[in-house]
């Protein structure tokens, strides 16, 4: 069993690493979502470069991403490490959507795969977190803003409302402040972006 519990992450690592936003574009429109946009293979690039029903199509496919490892492995883990190696499977399979070995190790930002995962982890968090997205996006218009305030809402969330958040939880506690600092880092050039005036706007090219 130990060996499987290893295998796990290294496994979620190859299957997050599967670059769905650049496969949409080439067998889509042909396109290298990597040289058009903003040239990031993620679902908001391929929304802005090739319309909604492909930027929806990547979102849910980079998702469910994140959800199947986590779901998967969550059962065949065993003993009281079940909830760290949960976890790494989680980080295994982020880090293989935001360092993909199929694209040169560039990916995406993480947000739709962040989302799959924690769909596992901590659902009702989630679901506040994905509230607080829809509205922050709403009213600024920006994507990466929206991804940004709703990973800090989702640490706040999960503290809050999970049992022993510091004790038998204390995981996945640490791993959504791990993915909302990551997620953030990654998105530094989008806050240069937002504070000068020159961040895409959702609905504009």
């Amino acid at each position: 069993m130990f060996i499987v519990n290893i295998l796990c992450p290294v496994l979620s690592y190859f299957i997050g690493s599967i670059p769905f936003g650049f496969i949409v574009a080439k067998l889509a429109k042909d396109v290298d979502i990597r040289q058009v946009g903003s040239g990031n293979p993620g679902a908001t690039n391929v929304w802005r470069v090739l319309g909604k029903k492909y930027g929806i199509l990547v979102f849910i496919l980079d998702m469910m991403k994140g959800f199947l490892p986590v779901f998967i492995f969550d059962y065949i883990t065993q003993g009281q490490s079940r909830t760290v190696y949960t976890v790494l499977c989680g980080i295994g399979v982020i880090l293989g959507h935001t360092f993909p070995i199929f694209l040169s190790f560039k990916g995406g930002k993480a947000a739709a795969t962040g989302c799959g995962v924690f769909i596992w982890l901590a659902p009702i968090p989630l679901f506040i977190s994905a509230t607080a997205w829809v509205l922050t996006t709403f009213i600024s218009r920006y994507v990466s803003l929206g991804s940004m305030v709703s990973s800090i809402i989702l640490i706040i969330c999960i503290i809050l409302i999970n049992k022993e958040p510091f004790g038998s939880r204390l995981p996945i506690t640490l791993f959504s402040i791990f993915i909302s600092v990551f997620l953030i880092i990654r998105h530094k050039s989008n806050i240069r972006r937002i504070i000068n005036g020159t961040e895409n706007k959702i609905g504009r090219k």
